[in-house]
């Protein structure tokens, strides 16, 4: 019996190389995944939260931009990295909520704080009413929406050609929602 040295020999090797190069050459590069910031959306969401607070007796939550910064970076790393999950992925290892969160929230000088979250993705979209029902039917998110905190921060994009975790979806959706409290 003969190896494969001998039936794939270096002319049928650089035959064969040269085949794959061109297959590859025609099928052009892959699609790139594109992110959309749905700020206008955004707004919609805060409201749909605090209407659901105030139906609970519960105060409503202020906007804090550092909340909204974290939620925005949040939602982007994981549209371009393609993951769902309250972890942050940073140089290729993830870093758990509670010690990302601190890179934006509470900012200095507090000496007690408190954050949490809440994750939602469809595709490709899903409005904010239809994001704050799925949270008010799970037990954590609706403890987070319900929760003694006093901001929140928000981040809706739609992301095309995603990859991942959504690689099977032409478009997706993911809603990021930061709740904090700080004194």
């Amino acid at each position: 019996m003969r190896g494969l040295e001998w039936r794939f020999g270096p002319r049928r090797l650089a035959t064969v190389a040269t085949l794959v190069c061109a297959l590859f050459a025609l099928a052009g590069p892959a699609a790139a995944a594109t992110i959309t910031p749905r700020d206008t959306v955004e707004p919609a969401l805060v409201t749909r939260i605090n209407q659901v607070r105030a139906n609970h007796h519960l105060p409503a939550l202020s906007v804090a931009s550092r909340l909204t910064t974290a939620a925005t970076k949040h939602a982007n790393s994981m549209a371009w990295k393609g993951y769902f999950r309250h972890e942050f992925r940073k140089d290729g290892e993830w870093v758990s909520f509670g010690r990302w969160i601190r890179w934006y929230w509470p900012g200095p000088g507090y000496p007690t704080w408190t954050a949490g979250e809440n994750l939602a993705w469809a595709a490709p979209d899903a409005t904010p009413a239809q994001v704050v029902n799925w949270w008010m039917n799970s037990p954590g998110h609706r403890a987070n929406i319900l929760g003694a905190w006093n901001r929140v921060g928000v981040a809706i994009i739609r992301v095309s050609n995603p990859g991942g975790f959504y690689r099977a979806y032409s478009q997706v959706t993911i809603v990021v929602a930061d709740f904090g409290k700080r004194t």
